[in-house]
C-alpha cells in the first residue's frame, strides 16, 4: 500500500501542512482550520515513488475526500501538468471516491496567454477550483 497512514508525513489533525524542497523557497501552504479535516500528507517524488514520473508531493483530506497534487516546479510548468497527471494515475486505485485538484507553484510562472497547451487542455477540462498555478507561494484553506 503506497499511502499507508504510518507514511505520512503530517499529523492526522495538523492545522498547518507545508509542502516545500529543501533548500528552495516555493512552498504550498494548506490551512487546516482548527484541525478539523483528517488529513495525510506524503512526499511522492523521490520517497514514495521511485524512477518514475510523479509530482513533488500529495495532500489528503480524508473527511472532505479531496486529494491535492502538489508540484514545486521552476519554470517548465508543461512538465509540471505531466507529473501531476502520472502521480494521479499512480495513486488511483487507492484514492477511490476522491476528487483530484492539481496545485503547481512555480518560481516563473507563465502569463495567462502564453500557459502550455497541457496546461490550458487540463484547465478546461476541471475547472479554475480544482487547478490551480502560483509563482512562489500557494496559500489555501481546505474546504
Amino acid at each position: 500500500m503506497l499511502l499507508d497512514p504510518k507514511k505520512s508525513i503530517c499529523l492526522p489533525n495538523q492545522t498547518i501542512i507545508v509542502s516545500k524542497d529543501r533548500k528552495e523557497p516555493r512552498q504550498h501552504r494548506a490551512l487546516n482550520s482548527n484541525g478539523r479535516f483528517s488529513v495525510r500528507h506524503y512526499r511522492l517524488d523521490g520517497d514514495l515513488v521511485v524512477r518514475q514520473e510523479c509530482c513533488d508531493f500529495l495532500l489528503l483530506n480524508d473527511t472532505k475526500l479531496k486529494a491535492y497534487y502538489i508540484e514545486l516546479k521552476g519554470r517548465h510548468v508543461d512538465k509540471a501538468v505531466s507529473q501531476l497527471l502520472s502521480a494521479e494515475k499512480i495513486c488511483h486505485s487507492e484514492l477511490s471516491g476522491y476528487t483530484s485538484y492539481y496545485r503547481i507553484v512555480a518560481s516563473k510562472s507563465p502569463t495567462q496567454k502564453t500557459f502550455p497547451k497541457s496546461y490550458r487542455d487540463l484547465l478546461s477540462r476541471v475547472g479554475r477550483e480544482r487547478l490551480i498555478c502560483r509563482t512562489n507561494t500557494l496559500e489555501e484553506t481546505l474546504g
